[in-house]
């Protein structure tokens, strides 16, 4: 075989090499993945030039291109010597310290520096010879043999014994996939094992580690295909898996949707059996007095005084019943907004019109600065005010004071007007206060129980907040957010807490809302 062949052969490697410190420098990928393809880059970076050193001594016999590319092969060969010791240990999971590394490359840096000063400072002397390697006659370039090339050569070998060693060990402890790489060590350390004779022996001998490095490689190529192999089986079980998994959950959810929905077309009929039994009891009474007043006017006998008692009865009961009938159709109307620019201060100004020629009561209206209208409906939102005006004075039948403020506030982002009424009334207590906005629940004895609950809906409508800070015998303060621009808050809170409602229609009963809100859970 001639030198040309080999030097062919060694050029593909070379070409091979360059190819792998190409993709091994460009790929990104996880931080240990990234430092162990960072690694193998710059390992095949330095074979590329022991590899094409070796290439340059079998194609040219002048003097100086023959120091030079001894030069460059010795250099390669020492350093890659070192990488190969770091290689492994990655390969292996095997953590060096710092100082060991330190020390590795250090030493293969002198040794390669040294060798490369020793094959410039003496003219090599370069030959020709066959060679017989296992049956086969081979042509191979000769080199002299001198001390640092034999000292790279002992570094060499203590890399190969330290990469066959620990990879045996790494595969007999269950690294299946290390097992490529054990043999291309093995292969590695017979070539170093020959190079290191070569340098203890009287006669030369030519340099087979060029062929053991491309062997090392070839095993490492191949385990890392082999743990990709290995990788992908194991994704393609965990998709089957997972795949599997889905669809027990994709049942099971059908399942609890279908729980949910019929545990929440329960909670709507129970709460329409509520509802209605509120509603039938609200009117039972006022139809039970309208009746008896009717009864007692049929009777014989009866005098004018008395008969014009029963007729102002019959007057009240019926006015009770509509408006009963009234605030139970605006509650269930949806809320349509007329908006337009208004002015907070002014809405407020014409709903304390209701305290007027109340001595004993005493009402200040708090404004540090003019406020910036607001985009809302003024009916509306002259009823919210009226309606928590008129619960104020309610509160306070021995007298007291109502403070108003108006101010500029910022809620979540969004700026908008605070409106604020602290009264001096007889407070609320926890349970009182939880239910306030609950449809049909009033403490008033000629209360409907809409009031507040209809407050509540013009005021999500107006994408605005109320809220109800209040304790027994201290006072009640209602706040009303109202937006600028009548956009929704992100977290718009009432108290009790009320689920934030896209929608003007009716709040839901505080059974059906716990229903819900256990489904969204």
């Amino acid at each position: 075989m001639h030198a040309h062949s080999i030097a062919g052969f060694l050029s593909a490697w070379v070409v091979a090499y360059v190819a792998i410190t190409a993709f091994c420098l460009s790929s990104r990928r996880g931080r240990r993945q990234g430092t162990e393809f960072l690694l193998f880059g710059i390992f095949c970076a330095v074979l590329t030039v022991h590899t094409g050193g070796a290439v340059v001594l079998h194609v040219t016999r002048r003097p100086e291109a023959v120091q030079l590319a001894l030069s460059a092969s010795e250099f390669g060969r020492a350093v890659a010597a070192a990488c190969l010791l770091h290689v492994v240990a990655q390969l292996a999971l095997i953590r060096l310290q710092a100082r060991a590394l330190v020390g590795i490359y250090g030493l293969a840096f002198v040794l390669g520096c040294s060798s490369v000063v020793d094959a410039l400072l003496h003219e090599p002397t370069e030959t020709d010879a066959f060679v017989e390697l296992l049956g086969l006659r081979l042509f191979a370039v000769v080199v002299k043999t001198r001390l640092f090339d034999t000292a790279v050569s002992m570094l060499v070998l203590i890399a190969a014994c330290f990469a066959i060693t620990v990879l045996i060990r790494s595969v007999l402890r269950g690294r299946r996939d290390l097992l490529p790489s054990m043999w291309g060590a093995t292969a590695f350390f017979f070539s170093a094992l020959y190079d290191a004779s070569r340098g203890m022996s009287d006669y030369d001998k030519p340099l087979t580690i060029p062929y053991g490095y491309a062997a090392f490689v070839t095993g490492v190529l191949m385990s890392l295909v082999s743990r990709y192999a290995t990788l992908r089986m194991r994704l393609e079980e965990r998709a089957s898996e997972l795949k599997k998994r889905s669809a027990e959950l994709g049942r099971s959810y059908e399942e609890l949707r279908a729980a949910q929905a019929e545990m929440v077309r329960k909670e709507q009929l129970a709460a329409v059996g509520e509802l209605s039994a509120v509603i039938a009891h609200e009117v039972r009474n006022p139809l039970a007095i309208i009746t008896n007043a009717v009864a007692t006017l049929r009777r014989d006998g009866l005098v004018e005084e008395d008969r014009q008692t029963l007729l102002g009865i019959l007057d009240e009961e019926a006015f009770r019943l509509n408006r009963l009938v009234g605030d139970l159709l605006v509650y269930t109307r949806p809320v349509r907004c007329n908006r337009q620019a208004v002015s907070a201060r002014e809405i407020v100004d014409r709903a304390l019109a209701l305290t007027q020629g109340k001595t004993d009561l005493r009402v200040k209206l708090v404004e540090h600065e003019p406020n910036k209208p607001v985009q809302a409906d003024p009916m509306l939102l002259r009823q919210v005010f009226e309606n928590i005006v008129n619960n104020a004075v309610q509160a306070m039948p021995s007298g007291g004071s109502l403070t108003v403020t108006v101010k500029s506030h910022v809620e979540n982002d969004v700026p908008g007007v605070e409106v604020s009424f602290v009264d001096t009334g007889e407070g609320m207590d926890t349970a009182v206060r939880d239910r306030a906005f609950d449809p049909f629940f009033t403490t008033r004895a000629a209360g409907t129980g809409l009031g507040l609950a209809i407050v509540a809906r013009i005021v999500n409508a107006h994408g605005g907040r109320l809220q109800i800070i209040s304790d027994e015998g201290a006072g009640t303060d209602v706040r009303v957010f109202l937006p600028h621009h009548g956009e929704p808050s992100a977290t718009r809170r009432s108290i009790p807490p009320e689920p934030i409602r896209s929608s003007s229609l009716p709040p839901m009963p505080p059974e059906l809302r716990r229903a819900m809100s256990t489904k969204k859970g």
